[in-house]
């Protein structure tokens, strides 16, 4: 197994040595793309983005001084082209339905509407992952790409809102309002089960 953090491989690397570059891409082009689907691009673009961020690499890497892992160099510029993509073919959504669905939820006491369930009895199913990925699905993309690269990348949240170019506050509520469709998605499953 190669070290990838060795001096000596990464010289290799930013010489342009094709074992060297072989070797990072056999490691990292099966992750690049599951986090492209991750962050909510369907398959065919995935592996466009996939494919830009190798080009990339190759371009940018003679200039890699080392001073992080190669592999968050690498998934740096991925998140930089997935914002490129976004920037270029999404619209940010200006409205959302979110805040009637959480108003719905209490009564004008402030209580709240029904009955919650106990969260360890929905963690003995063994279906809810299943679910919750399926919820996820259905995210607005915006929401879809902060809750991955937060809550399941458990990526840095500066790194996010510079990636996504979003503010920190705007990051902070596309959480929010993505946890809440999530739990609100599986309490619908759950009572429908």
């Amino acid at each position: 197994m190669t070290n990838f953090s060795d001096l000596d491989f990464i010289k290799r690397v930013t010489q342009l040595e094709p074992q060297a570059l072989e070797a990072l891409v056999e490691e990292y082009t099966d992750h690049l793309f599951k986090a492209s689907l991750g962050l909510g691009f369907s398959r065919e673009m995935s592996q466009d983005l996939t494919n830009n961020t190798w080009l990339t690499f190759f371009k940018v890497v003679p200039r890699f001084e080392g001073r992080s892992h190669i592999r968050t160099f690498l998934f740096g510029i991925l998140y930089n082209k997935a914002s490129e993509l976004r920037r270029d073919n999404f619209k940010y959504e200006k409205t959302d339905p979110i805040e009637d669905k959480l108003e719905s939820l209490f009564e004008d006491d402030g209580h709240w509407s029904r009955e919650w369930q106990d969260p360890s009895l929905l963690a003995q199913n063994s279906d809810l992952i299943k679910v919750v990925s399926n919820c996820m699905e259905h995210l607005p993309q915006m929401q879809k790409s902060v809750f991955f690269l937060k809550q399941v990348q458990e990526e840095d949240n500066e790194l996010i809102c510079k990636s996504l170019d979003i503010s920190a506050a705007n990051l902070r509520q596309l959480v929010f309002r993505a946890k809440n469709r999530i739990r609100e998605c599986v309490e619908k499953h759950i009572a429908f089960s």
